[in-house]
């Protein structure tokens, strides 16, 4: 009788995540997990529109999870045993709450009556992860009574809900187990009917739409494009820009390059100085999450630029606090609205922007293989790929300076900035099947190694490329690179491991690229299994050739 409840409120709870649209599983077995893993095995094994991925370190399967999350757009369930295991979902946890991803850990526990006096593989599980979630919830497995049964049917699909209406986010079940363990295996699944919730369609009144297209009508306005937080068409901006005549500070992450209106570039283009005064905006009206550049968000501070910030991920998500008008509404819906009023016919504004962004296309122009060029050779990606960008240098360097001629969809996790689970991320995004692409510092692929196995275990093609420079590169550029006496122990942190010999522990291929030409060559070729792509450099040179590079631009500005 007890595996008969067991099985049957599993099968329910499962049967649920399904109706709401959960069709990715993420699975790092343990002892505990042993019901929920057995009987998601055979749900895939019974269902085509099911999934199962086994990862058995938990810290990269969160990851793993959260890249398959954020390139589908869909919610993904994680599955871990009790015990520190749920913990190691942590950093995950925290990147997708900051960036408003799906995710729904499942985490499974021991019973009350083992809680709290030494039982081993025991620990506190009740609302692990804090102010990190949307909502928490702990469900009984093993109780018979048909109440619970209805409760699981009607509290996990509202769960799912939760979890992707805007704000987006992460949720945590959690799962109380006592033995037996072993579920019924080959009885019939149960039919789990599916609530239809409706939730986070927001539209804005008509005045407000009214007002906004004023503004962008009468006044010199752009778009800022942030990083792209949910499903938005990124033709739709070009639409956007097109009718009102706006440039787009497009974010790499924001999916809106190439455009005829995207200017990238803008860090750099601060940094250099060169933006003459009649091409700070009166107006901009900001979508997606906050800015690789830092920069761009306290020049509309310091030249008091009135932003209207869009969204409803994005709502009260500005820490430069210079949004005057929010509207927290689905942003692919204000953008449609806002086509559907009168646009404007001056140009003037724009083609000074693009004059802008044909001077600094020229000026970066480089056959060099250095570090700030290797955005250009990204650019020989074949069309509709993807590329996953590592934080710290490589993702600033291809904000400022990648500008592809054809769709190439970028990502990065740039929630909280972090290095963490960076590896395991990328692979999930290559879980579309589509070629992947992912360009990393050797710190960050050593600080989630354990990532790599995922090439193998759930069978995916990747192509690395490794900026090795023997440390962390971005901290060369802080003021902490002065005390010389100690930087190197405490920020440069030189590794004493072989990029090559990563590729011979992983079954990779591996090629020391010496030359741009050769990179693009091998970049335009998907990897067929895993690849690895190392590109040597040096912090210090590093330093010299971004500075060279802000130098040519103030020439090519100024004259």
């Amino acid at each position: 009788m007890a595996n008969e409840v067991l099985t049957t409120n599993i099968k329910h709870l499962l049967g649920s995540l399904v109706a709401q649209g959960v069709h990715e599983f993420v699975v790092s077995p343990g002892s505990r997990t042993t019901p929920f893993a057995l009987l998601l095995a055979e749900m895939q094994h019974v269902r085509d529109d099911v999934r199962v991925t086994v990862d058995v370190d938990e810290r990269s399967a969160a990851f793993f999870a959260l890249g398959m999350a954020k390139t589908m757009h869909q919610p993904v369930a994680l599955l871990a045993t009790s015990g520190t295991a749920t913990a190691n979902y942590l950093p995950a946890m925290m990147e997708a709450h900051v960036s408003h991803v799906p995710l729904i850990a499942l985490t499974t526990d021991r019973p009350a009556e083992l809680q709290a006096i030494g039982a081993p593989q025991t620990v506190t599980q009740t609302n692990l992860y804090g102010d990190n979630i949307k909502d928490f919830v702990a469900v009984e497995m093993q109780d018979a009574h048909a109440d619970v049964t209805r409760y699981i049917d009607y509290r996990v699909q509202q769960m799912v809900v939760t979890a992707v209406t805007a704000p987006a986010g992460p949720v945590q079940i959690n799962l109380p187990l006592r033995k037996p363990l072993m579920p019924d295996l080959g009885a019939t699944w149960p039919a789990v009917v599916a609530q239809h919730i409706i939730a986070g369609q927001t539209r804005a009144d008509w005045q407000t739409v009214q007002g906004i297209a004023a503004l962008l009508r009468d006044k010199r306005a752009m778009v800022l494009a942030g990083p792209d937080e949910m499903t938005w068409d990124a033709t739709l901006f070009e639409r956007l820009a097109d009718h009102f005549k706006l440039p787009i500070l497009a974010d790499v992450l924001s999916g809106v390059r190439p455009s005829d209106h995207a200017i990238n570039g803008i860090d750099a283009l601060l940094e250099a100085d060169v933006l003459a005064d009649d091409l700070v905006p009166e107006v901009v009206i900001r979508f997606g999450g906050t800015p690789v550049s830092a920069r761009v968000v306290a020049w509309l501070r310091a030249n008091d630029v009135q932003v209207i910030q869009v969204g409803q991920n994005a709502a009260g998500h500005d820490h430069s606090r210079q949004a005057e008008i929010t509207v927290a509404v689905d942003e692919v819906g204000l953008i449609a609205d806002l086509l559907a009023e009168p646009g404007s016919d001056s140009v003037a504004f724009l083609a000074r922007w693009q004059t802008v962004k044909t001077t600094l296309t020229k000026a970066i122009a480089s056959t060099d293989m250095t570090e700030v060029a290797l955005p250009l050779a990204m650019t020989s990606l074949p069309a509709d790929s993807q590329l996953f960008v590592a934080n710290s240098m490589p993702i600033r360097d291809m904000d400022n300076y990648f500008m592809p001629t054809q769709t190439i969809r970028v990502m990065a996790n740039r929630g909280a900035n972090g290095i963490d689970g960076t590896v395991s991320t990328a692979f999930g995004m290559a879980m579309t099947g589509k070629p992947t692409t992912f360009l990393t510092g050797d710190l960050t692929l050593f600080h989630d190694m354990n990532g790599l196995m995922m090439a193998h275990q759930a069978q995916l093609d990747m192509t690395i490329v490794v900026v090795n420079n023997q440390g962390g590169g971005i901290f060369s550029f802080l003021p902490q690179a002065a005390a010389k006496a100690f930087f190197e122990p405490m920020f440069g942190t030189p590794l004493p491991f072989e990029i090559a010999d990563v590729a011979k522990l992983y079954h990779a291929d591996y090629e020391l690229v010496a030359d741009q030409a050769r990179l693009r060559e091998l970049l335009a070729q998907p990897a067929q299994g895993l690849r690895l792509l190392e590109v040597k450099s040096n912090r210090e040179a590093n330093v010299a050739e971004h500075d060279a590079l802000l130098a040519k631009l103030r020439e090519v500005f100024h004259g």
